[in-house]
């Protein structure tokens, strides 16, 4: 008889709350926060958990910062930012890089259709140019 295994990993952010405590007591809080939001979950034990506390490293947003992200695109021409920490609809989180990944994703094949465009551009100026320089005329010149 095979059971399933269910394996679940959670961020609590900002950690501040949750610093003081045992790591017993986080696990039960959070054990008890599972139950109450994925019915699912009832009858599950906990077997194995791990606490990482981590005071300093994380980014904190408090409350109308979120204007003061950076945008993916920048004013400088074909420069775009991707990260966690840019203007996207998530937290500082995985899930907001992945986000933040995607939308300047978005803006660089935006700006390689411009490239191409640009391009095109030059080329028929280059042919208009080459024409020109090699167009005969009648006039004589002195060397």
């Amino acid at each position: 008889m095979f059971t399933k295994i269910k394996c679940f990993r959670c961020v609590l952010t900002p950690g501040d709350p949750y610093m003081s405590l045992t790591n017993d007591k986080i696990i039960e809080r959070v054990s008890k926060q599972v139950l109450a939001l994925f019915p699912s979950s009832q009858g599950l034990e906990v077997i194995w958990s791990s606490v990482v506390k981590i005071a300093q490293s994380l980014y904190r947003e408090g409350p109308g910062k979120d204007p003061f992200r950076p945008d993916q695109k920048t004013p400088v021409k074909n420069f775009f930012l991707a990260g966690s920490y840019t203007k996207q609809d998530y937290i500082d989180s995985m899930e907001g890089a992945t986000l933040s990944g995607r939308q300047a994703s978005a803006y660089i094949c935006d700006a390689g259709e411009e490239l191409v465009a640009l391009r095109k551009k030059l080329a028929a100026v280059e042919s208009q140019e080459s024409a020109k320089s090699n167009t005969v005329t009648d006039e004589l010149s002195l060397v």
